[in-house]
């Protein structure tokens, strides 16, 4: 199973206790699936759709304990869905008026009689805010594996929707950004500690706890390679220094003699060639007397700059 399809499964086990909060859900999870269809006549047919099983038998428990509705639950398969299984939860025609009538849902001079989104009674409480979200991952949710990156969204089927889904998650200091995909208006989080607190607010306390230990174990794993690299880099850096500097001192010792240079300069000269890999602050303690670091850096800049007059023909003084 996909790690979304996990935080599904947890959260379609999430308990509804109050009768708004199932209220709430049920509404969106009929506007999010776009689950009702006009059939003219003041007739409509009422269906949630879902990938998952668990998620259908959640709102045939829903419809049957808050609103006294005996659903029927079916399965899709076929071309128009590529051969994947959709699982359908269907309400009786008679019932659905009277089911969409206690949602709030019907609206007369509305397009079909409908409202494109709740009234805000609907949402009054957090924990309704909190089931309408929730619905509304279940049916339209999508959430990367972490392990490979982090993004969650949620596809609503209308922009009025969509604005409606935000407002809720704004409530609870959750920014949704929007975008347009292939006229579905997509709502998405990128940031980890945006989707950990939104998995949190939709009851999926498993899966966000799962989602945290993934992100700290790459977060430690990215801190020591860089770290490693920061390393390498210093090592590949101080290398490439002390060649140059020995490339000098032989150059010097080729073209004028070390014999030639002032006791300091000569005594750096061979303490260097002598110890290729050792750093500054170490060469600086086999000299006589001791040197700092600064002081041993003098000293081969020094033997550089004799060097480079040396490879172009300027006269040196000593």
């Amino acid at each position: 199973m996909s790690f979304a399809s996990d935080v599904r499964g947890e959260l379609a086990r999430v308990p509804v206790s109050d009768a708004c909060c199932a209220r709430s859900e049920l509404t969106s999870a009929l506007l999010c699936a776009g689950g009702i269809a006009w059939r003219g006549r003041g007739r409509y047919a009422v269906t949630i759709t879902a990938a998952e099983a668990s998620t259908v038998r959640r709102y045939f428990g829903l419809l049957k304990q808050f609103m006294g509705i005996v659903g029927q639950i079916r399965t899709l398969t076929g071309d128009a869905l590529n051969n994947q299984v959709r699982y359908q939860l269907a309400v009786p025609e008679e019932e659905a008026p009277g089911l969409l009538n206690d949602l709030n849902l019907l609206e007369e001079g509305a397009l079909f009689g409908l409202r494109p989104v709740p009234p805000e009674e609907t949402v009054r409480f957090s924990c309704c805010k909190k089931a309408f979200l929730r619905a509304a991952f279940l049916m339209c949710g999508a959430l990367s594996d972490p392990e490979k990156g982090y993004h969650i969204e949620l596809a609503a089927p209308t922009e009025a929707l969509a604005a409606f889904i935000a407002g809720q998650a704004a409530a609870f200091d959750i920014h949704l950004r929007s975008a347009l995909r292939k006229s579905k208006y997509v709502l998405y989080l990128k940031r980890a500690e945006d989707i950990s607190d939104f998995m949190s607010l939709l009851g999926a306390m498993n899966a966000m706890m799962a989602f945290e230990n993934i992100r700290v174990k790459k977060e430690v794993s990215n801190r020591v390679n860089r770290q490693l690299n920061c390393d390498s880099s210093n090592i590949n850096r101080v290398m490439n220094a002390a060649e140059a500097q020995i490339r000098d001192i032989r150059y010097i010792d080729a073209e004028l003699g070390l014999d030639k240079l002032p006791p300091g300069l000569r005594q750096m000269a061979f303490v260097r060639a002598n110890n290729p890999e050792m750093p500054l602050g170490e060469l600086g303690d086999l000299m006589d007397p001791p040197l700092g670091k600064s002081g041993v850096s003098a000293r081969l800049r020094k033997l550089s700059g004799i060097a480079e007059k040396l490879r172009c023909g300027d006269e040196v003084k000593l």
